[in-house]
């Protein structure tokens, strides 16, 4: 990882909680291990909000390769459970794939890979009933009831449907070690509880999707980011306990047998960070800076066997990531520094060995009305909204999204990043000297359109000037010298 010279869905009670939490973290820089040479870095982006073409269309013009669609269970199924109805059989006439069928051809036509989100289990499969403090929250999913469903779409989404094209990726739930979405996650004594409960449940899913389409691939359940005792267990801490595991610099195996290991092909996490791209949180947090913490414990998991999936090393995938822009939400990021932190981060994830980078959202939230504030809204879209979809008009930022690209002096100017197309091919080096920019180095990008190296120069070094890359004759957003230091500032403004 280069390093720089200086140093509304989510839920509105656990929200203001998050931010109280994340608040309180310490700013820090983090390490990461040296990135392999031929490694890709794709993008997706996740819960576009719409079905319309266009929604996908544009996500394939910000340079994502994979879009993230939301198969609400309770939407598919039926209210009431019926008698006599097969749950694994996708033709049973109880079920309803209207409107997944639509986004997954919308996804598939635009040029995209899409990945089937399964959440909001029906009431008839939950085990308990969810405090009205936590109305969103799915209470104890039957394990059995959701390996049925899984069977049911995968089997929809074989290719074998008539009409109905191929979804070969499954994510089974979405953060579970949060309350607003996972309930209950502790024991009456105090004890942790989720994790165990999730480990059934991703088990299920997976088998569920395998006994349709074996070579289909399950994504875990992107945790939250950070811990908040009595509310939400910490994600480094609920992934320690799910798959059998303890320690942080140097992990390893607990003496338990863990039921044979976990069955999931990808480790998802959703690291929304206070700060910028090397901030990290406390011990069982996994905020932007602490992915390599994280890959840590998943490679040490993989050596155990505690992990039962497709590849000898799991890959780890950012299924949500994000923040508010300044405008529209007065407590965003001005924009100047998201578009500057959004390369970061990239970055940042690639070096921590991260193979897929998701982006919350396409679009912006309705601005608040009816006396909601804009932290509880969601103002982190790739585009402005307008009134309508037509009228939406891309955010500065979106261009950094798509062509990531950082550069950073000092004894040598050090630089990275990836094309639009995420392909090889020749690319560009340009310094902005005297108003105007300047040829510094041509190189190539690898087949995954990753491109890095160092200029042997002390161009920067005064914190003046810029660099960009030119790739396809389109250019990245300029990366001025001068650093932006880690501040605090929450995600959702």
């Amino acid at each position: 990882m280069i390093r720089p010279t200086a140093s509304s869905r989510r839920g509105n009670r656990l929200r203001g909680l998050l931010l109280a939490a994340l608040a309180a973290t310490a700013l820090a820089s983090a390490g990461a291990p040296a990135a392999a040479s031929a490694q890709p870095l794709l993008t997706g982006v996740t819960n576009l909000g719409t079905n319309a073409p266009l929604a996908f269309q544009r996500t394939r013009e910000s340079g994502a390769s994979f879009v993230r669609i939301q198969l609400y269970w309770g939407g598919a199924a039926p209210v009431k459970k019926p008698d006599g109805w097969n749950p694994a059989d996708p033709d049973d006439p109880a079920y309803d794939w209207t409107a997944s069928d639509e986004a997954v051809r919308n996804a598939i036509a635009a040029g995209l890979t899409p990945v089937m989100q399964v959440d909001g289990t029906p009431q008839w499969a939950q085990r308990c009933q969810t405090p009205p403090v936590f109305p969103g929250a799915i209470c104890d999913p039957n394990p059995a009831d959701l390996r049925a469903f899984a069977t049911a779409a995968a089997s929809r989404y074989s290719g074998h449907t008539q009409g109905v094209p191929a979804v070969k990726y499954w994510q089974g739930l979405n953060e579970p070690n949060l309350s607003i979405f996972f309930f209950p996650q502790y024991e009456a004594n105090g004890k942790p509880l989720s994790p165990y409960l999730y480990r059934d449940l991703i088990n299920a899913f997976y088998a569920g999707v395998k006994a349709a389409e074996p070579a289909d691939l399950v994504i875990a359940a992107g945790l939250g980011p950070i811990e908040i005792p009595k509310y939400t267990i910490g994600p480094l801490k609920f992934a320690q306990l799910m798959l059998c595991m303890k320690g942080v610099k140097n992990p390893k195996p607990t003496k338990e047998d863990c039921g044979g290991g976990v069955h999931f092909d990808v480790f998802a996490i959703q690291p929304y960070t206070t700060g910028g791209p090397e901030h990290e949180g406390g011990t069982n947090d996994v905020e932007i800076g602490d992915l390599p913490k994280l890959q840590r414990l998943i490679q040490a998991a993989d050596r155990a066997g505690r992990i039962v999936g497709a590849t000898k090393t799991t890959p780890l995938w950012v299924t949500e990531f994000s923040w508010d822009s300044k405008p529209p939400d007065p407590g965003g990021l001005p924009m100047k520094v998201e578009t500057r932190w959004v390369a970061e981060a990239l970055h940042a994830a690639w070096s921590a060995g991260v193979e897929n980078f998701f982006w919350y959202s396409l679009r912006d939230d309705p601005a608040p009305s009816g006396g909601r504030t804009y932290a509880e809204t969601l103002q982190s879209g790739l585009y402005f909204r307008g009134a309508n979809l037509d009228q939406d008009q891309p955010k500065a930022f979106l261009r950094a999204f798509r062509f990531p690209f950082v550069a950073y002096p000092g004894g040598k100017l050090e630089f990275w990043g990836r094309t639009p197309s995420g392909r090889g091919g020749k690319v560009k080096i340009e310094l902005k000297q005297g108003g105007s920019w300047k040829l510094a180095k041509a190189v190539r990008a690898d087949r995954y359109g990753i491109f890095r190296g160092k200029l042997n120069t002390t161009y920067g070094s005064d914190r003046k000037g810029a660099a960009r890359a030119i790739a396809a004759k389109q250019a990245s957003a300029a990366f001025a010298m001068k650093p932006v230091p880690d501040f605090h500032h929450p995600p959702f403004g």
